[in-house]
């Protein structure tokens, strides 16, 4: 399957995705690069094609703040009537002041919890039987709690490091019902947690930013490291599982201690609300 399906990678320009797709490419796999700066993943997909024994790759344009542009974007992958061998939900944002996208919705909860779920509930249908699906974690989920104020947050709450950490736990919550949704369909659902990982999201446009660089950013972890998480994630045959490149894989559902099936039920009938489309995956 990983010669004919297709391996499609949100935010596949970043300093991680580029790293994933590198290695997707080594590995023979047809891509497809979704990001909104497509002249920047043209560039990249020259240097993967030179790759010995790469796939094909495809350029495909999504804003991942807007649910017509996933629509858009879900709508042209499901006309290439090709299967789905992986989607990898590597794209993520970390605003350091409040924003809302053109749908109303706090850009961070967008990016990073919404537009992974309406994406996955579009191609459902396309990801191939032995298929896998992976969310890209944060340990900042750890922080917080579930609750169905997180999708309705008022501007008084938002902080930087605090909504991206409960956009983080939603999409783990996600993570871990989707799994036990399709457990009986042969596809897998895991989630990757790359770990701090020196990339741009870490800049926190904050006076300390040049004597984190000094003193932090070299204890960081490479973005290559940082691939592996979700590489790892992609190769497993297990599902229901969060990766990390320090540890060994453990359960979501140990991970999650705190909150029940019936508050995560609840939390997914909101989102259903949100965005306007069911999550139950199709029969």
């Amino acid at each position: 399957m990983a010669a004919k399906g297709l391996h499609i990678v949100t935010g596949a320009t970043g300093s991680i995705g580029q790293e994933i797709a590198r290695a997707l490419a080594a590995r023979g796999c047809n891509i497809v690069l979704a990001c909104r700066n497509t002249a920047r993943a043209e560039e990249l997909r020259r240097e993967l094609l030179a790759i010995d024994g790469c796939g094909e790759v495809i350029v495909a344009k999504v804003s991942l703040d807007s649910l017509d542009s996933i629509r858009d974007f879900a709508g042209h992958i499901l006309a290439l009537d090709r299967p789905i061998a992986a989607l990898l939900h590597n794209a993520g944002v970390m605003c350091r002041h409040r924003s809302t996208t053109p749908d109303g919705f706090e850009q961070s909860l967008a990016v990073n919890y919404l537009a992974p779920v309406l994406l996955t509930k579009l191609l459902l249908p396309r990801v191939a039987q032995g298929g896998c699906i992976v969310f890209t974690t944060s340990i900042t989920r750890k922080l917080h709690r579930l609750s169905p104020e997180i999708l309705q947050e008022p501007a008084s709450r938002f902080s930087q490091l605090g909504t991206y950490g409960r956009s983080k736990l939603a999409l783990t919550h996600y993570a871990l019902w989707l799994s036990e949704q399709l457990r009986d369909r042969g596809i897998r659902v895991n989630c990757a947690d790359p770990g701090v990982v020196d990339t741009n999201m870490i800049t926190m446009q904050r006076w300390y930013d040049p004597i984190a660089t000094v003193l932090v950013r070299p204890l960081m972890s490479r973005p290559a490291t940082g691939a592996s998480s979700m590489l790892s994630a992609l190769g497993s045959t297990l599902t229901g599982m969060i990766f990390k490149h320090t540890h060994k894989p453990h359960s979501i559902a140990s991970d999650l201690r705190g909150s029940d099936a019936q508050r995560r039920e609840g939390f997914m009938a909101a989102t259903e609300t949100v965005i306007g489309e069911s999550l139950l995956p199709e029969r």
